[in-house]
């Protein structure tokens, strides 16, 4: 029977000897939580991008419930310049980070 020597055993592969090593079920936390902080800020970033976006379209906007909830005018009001090109440069920079993760997901767009 043969039974290998020193020279001749392969070496196990490093992350199974990680994995061994007292790693909860094999899973590096740390990794885990640095992609779940990335994933969580990534996401409040692009909602408050969007909202941003929103908020900056609106300006201009009247109003429109008194104190009782009645509405009192629809007059709108002349929306800056400013606000307008910022709000569709938020929208398109949320659009962008949306893009951009559905790029790193699909391999068909590597």
């Amino acid at each position: 029977m043969w039974t290998p020597d020193a020279q001749t055993a392969v070496p196990a592969a490093p992350h199974l000897i990680a994995a061994a090593s007292g790693q909860f079920l094999g899973v590096d936390w740390g990794a885990f939580a640095v992609v779940f902080v990335i994933s969580f800020v990534a996401a409040v970033v692009i909602v408050v991008f969007y909202a941003l976006g929103l908020r900056l379209l609106a300006a201009g906007s009247p109003d429109d419930t008194g104190s009782e909830g009645h509405v009192t005018s629809a007059a709108r009001g002349e929306r800056p310049v400013a606000a307008t090109f910022g709000g569709y440069l938020c929208l398109a920079i949320g659009a962008a980070a949306v893009l951009y993760g559905l790029y790193l997901i699909i391999p068909q767009f590597h």
